[in-house]
């Protein structure tokens, strides 16, 4: 196990980049993955089953994918740091090195899964950068990203300690930094050969396909617009700073009713503290009033 501590100037100087080889590489990982988040159920039923169909006519991959877990792929992959100044609409396997197998079974999932749902995707991602870089303007950046992952550590002092398996000694200068929002479930690292800069993959909750958030007049009947509101907007994980913004309550306000959502199993908490997500019952009942 490797750190490497990130200082006040290279925070200064960090950038964003939005990849969609991390993001194809992150698709691959949720669509293998044994226990999935719940609430990922209906994409998973629209993509999950041509997945598997292909990777049965892909043996060769097997090797490669099977004594590893979903979670392990992206760091085995090796994959290069993205360029910030790439356009982040075209997927470019040329440069990842990886074998023709994995190479393949990437641009299918590119072809196939993602490349249909790349703007939305851009769009969540273009908002979550925003946010968090206004955040990191007032309150900092630990207050900006803190859950970049269960090994990294924001220190007392501001400094960023990043912790992964098989991480070279830490360069004689701080590292060049990008950060890169996933809709993984958890994030990795991606330093390059030299050491001078790495990327922080950092998975931000994002559904991979973002619903609707305007809930059928029916539901607001029911639960009263306020409750309806915020179980619409809760198509993907958020807290509830985020569904204050989307909805226009008061967060003293989305707290009291998220409350009573959780108490009628409607939402659940994710793994991510402070972050709820629709239960299967609640989308039984949102699919029903919107027919």
């Amino acid at each position: 196990m490797g750190d490497w501590l990130v200082g006040a100037e290279s925070l200064a100087a960090c950038r964003f980049a939005l990849s969609p080889l991390v993001e194809t590489v992150a698709a691959v990982g949720i669509l293998a993955e044994i226990r999935p988040e719940p609430w990922r159920r209906s994409w998973l039923a629209t993509h999950q089953p041509a997945f598997r169909a292909h990777l049965a006519t892909t043996p060769q991959t097997a090797p490669w994918l099977t004594p590893r877990h979903p979670a392990d792929w992206p760091a085995a992959l090796r994959l290069p740091v993205p360029d910030p100044d790439a356009d982040p609409r075209l997927l470019d396997l040329t440069t990842a090195g990886l074998p023709p197998a994995l190479a393949e079974l990437l641009d299918w999932t590119w072809q196939h899964v993602v490349r249909p749902e790349w703007p939305a995707r851009l769009r969540a991602f273009r908002t979550d950068l925003t946010t968090r870089r206004e955040r990191a303007a007032r309150h900092g950046w630990p207050a900006a990203l803190p859950q970049l992952g269960p090994q990294h550590r924001w220190l007392p002092d501001g400094r960023l300690r990043l912790t992964a398996p098989g991480l070279p000694p830490h360069p004689r200068s701080d590292p060049e930094l990008l950060f890169v929002p996933t809709s993984a479930r958890h994030g990795w690292l991606c330093p390059d050969e030299s050491h001078t800069r790495v990327a922080v993959v950092y998975p931000t909750s994002a559904a991979p396909a973002p619903g609707p958030h305007t809930p059928p007049a029916s539901l607001g009947r029911l639960l009263g617009s306020a409750r309806a509101a915020l179980l619409a907007a809760l198509d993907r994980p958020r807290d509830t700073t985020q569904l204050a913004a989307l909805t226009g309550l008061a967060p003293a306000a989305v707290d009291d009713h998220l409350n009573v959502l959780l108490g009628a199993r409607l939402i659940a908490g994710t793994t991510t503290p402070g972050h709820y997500y629709r239960t299967a019952l609640a989308e039984a009942l949102f699919s029903a009033q919107s027919d």
